[in-house]
């Protein structure tokens, strides 16, 4: 029974909070969601930040009924990562090139001072040929977050309430790996965040069943591709009748292919890859002896 104590003592000492912002609701967890498994299965206690409503991703749904249905599916879905909060910002999707990127930055310096995680994971704002600019916009926010959180002259009224300073020890940039640049190490491992490769073998399966849950989202990228497929005079069988059974194969297949994308000359089966900014980023070696 002590050792049993001990042992529990021992996890609860090493366990990490986990921040994670996403721009929308698909993001995070095809870009990083068997990473993120990872880690709560380990004991570490993960929060969603989600930055849009999602209120225009459907296929015909109104835009309220969009964001009520996206809202429930996205907390499913990180439920089943084993995140256990999900807090949305609620901007309109499409339109964060008209925020203030001060203001979406305070926001989400909020939160990383309120939670103080030890891990943030944010998408990758320098990647190439991301198409939806929603993330572009939200990873520069989160990045310079991550930067202002740490210093006091940045919302001093932050202090006066209890939200001191906060310096996060791991960054993880994602997207989806389509950046054809995504493995180059960049510069030095001192100033510029370095590939990162994570192995998710024992999470593919529950990162698909996350994903399986963003109904809403997935039955509108099915009738897309079959729109545009048509369009042009072809045909996926597999979307010949778009149906529950169609569009949950069509899922599966793009999460695997996506693990599969992440694994290729790593040596494992199933992959996610990041930039990745840990205890060492930005202390030149000569400053940690």
């Amino acid at each position: 029974m002590r050792l049993l104590i001990l042992l529990i003592l021992t996890l609860a000492a090493q366990a990490r909070t986990v921040l994670v912002v996403t721009a929308d609701a698909s993001d995070f967890l095809l870009a990083a969601g068997g990473t993120i498994a990872s880690m709560t299965a380990r004991g570490d206690t993960a929060i969603l930040l989600r930055v849009t409503n999602d209120e225009k991703n459907s296929w015909d749904l109104s835009p309220d009924e969009t964001a009520r249905r996206n809202g429930l599916e996205c907390a499913e879905a990180a439920k089943l990562l084993g995140i256990g909060k999900v807090v949305s910002l609620g901007y309109r999707e499409g339109e964060l090139g008209g925020v203030s990127p001060t203001e979406l930055r305070d926001r989400i310096m909020f939160y990383i001072r309120l939670h103080k995680p030890d891990v943030l994971f944010l998408p990758n704002p320098h990647a190439e040929y991301v198409e939806v600019l929603d993330r572009h916009y939200a990873g520069l926010a989160a990045e310079e977050a991550s930067h202002t959180a740490a210093l006091r002259n940045h919302q001093p009224p932050f202090a006066q309430v209890g939200l001191e300073t906060h310096v996060t020890r791991e960054l993880y940039y994602y997207a989806q790996p389509f950046d054809p640049r995504r493995r180059e190490p960049e510069s030095t491992a001192t100033f510029v965040p370095q590939p990162k490769v994570s192995d998710i073998g024992a999470m593919l399966d529950r990162k698909i069943r996350a994903a399986l849950a963003l109904k809403t989202i997935n039955h509108a990228v099915a009738m897309r591709i079959r729109d545009r497929l048509e369009s042009t005079g072809r045909r996926l069988p597999l979307l010949d009748t778009v149906n529950d059974a169609s569009v949950a194969k069509l899922t599966e297949i793009n999460v695997r292919t996506l693990a599969g994308t992440g694994a290729k000359g790593t040596g494992f089966q199933s992959a996610e890859e990041f930039h990745y900014a840990g205890p060492d980023f930005g202390v030149p070696s000569k400053f940690r002896k």
